[in-house]
């Protein structure tokens, strides 16, 4: 049985059990008991008067530094791979860039992420060494990216679907209990689903042993020292089966 976007399968359980569940629409100012920012040389992360509620993730102030970074997370890390688990997300996002190329941007499910270099520097992608779940930008490319890692042993493919600044983008993650030992993963963009570089679509596989809590999360970090991109949140949503 397939479980990745398996839609009937998520309906029975959550219908049984009931979902553990975070989200927000962006509509107050964050406050760090709802949603915990992490900025670097005094960049922002503001709401502003926009229709829907934006969170606007502005990684530098007027001294713009390479490698300078901005992220919002869940206060408490509530999610985990798990027996008879199912984890989903969805986001609505989207970035601006001077260079298209540049800026490092991520969705995730992430222990620990709340910190400075959930996303690494250089182009390196996100954060591995615990449990992650993501779909990625790095620098120097212009198409997503699937990672999933679980206690720093990862898998990260390369999708065939570029991504452009200034384009809004609606990201989902599916992961699901496939035997009690390993969870399998899948991913979507705009509803459909990511594919490798030969078009098939892309599974993970993610085991259980060792894993770690994980907060819901998002950012971005700068791709070079002249070019203060930021990233666009419209909405994150993320939900877990109960136990």
């Amino acid at each position: 049985m397939n479980l990745v976007g398996n839609t009937q399968f998520w309906n029975e359980l959550t219908q049984k059990v009931g979902p553990v569940w975070i989200g927000t629409d962006f509509l107050t100012t964050r406050e760090d008991n709802t949603w915990v920012d992490t900025i670097t040389d005094s960049g922002t992360a503001t709401v502003g008067d926009t229709v829907n509620g934006v969170l606007t993730l502005t990684p530098s102030d007027c001294t713009v530094g390479d490698n300078d970074e901005a992220y919002i997370g869940s206060p408490i890390e509530l999610f985990r791979f798990g027996t008879n688990r199912s984890i989903y997300g969805c986001w609505k996002f989207r970035y601006t860039a001077v260079v298209a190329a540049d800026p490092n941007v991520a969705v995730w499910f992430m222990n620990a992420c709340n910190g400075a270099n959930s996303i690494l520097d250089t182009g390196a992608g996100v954060k591995i060494t615990g449990s992650t779940l993501a779909i990625e930008k790095r620098d120097g490319e212009t198409v997503f990216r699937c990672t999933s890692s679980c206690n720093g042993t990862a898998v990260t493919t390369l999708t065939n679907k570029s991504i452009a600044a200034a384009t809004d983008y609606v990201a989902e993650i599916f992961c699901n209990d496939w035997d009690g030992v390993r969870m399998e993963v899948g991913y979507k963009i705009d509803g459909q689903w990511l594919c490798d570089i030969n078009n098939v679509i892309i599974k993970h596989s993610v085991a259980i042993t060792s894993s770690t809590e994980m907060n819901l999360g998002a950012g971005i970090k700068l791709g070079a020292a002249t070019n203060n991109d930021t990233l666009l949140l419209d909405y994150i949503y993320g939900a877990q089966t109960r136990v």
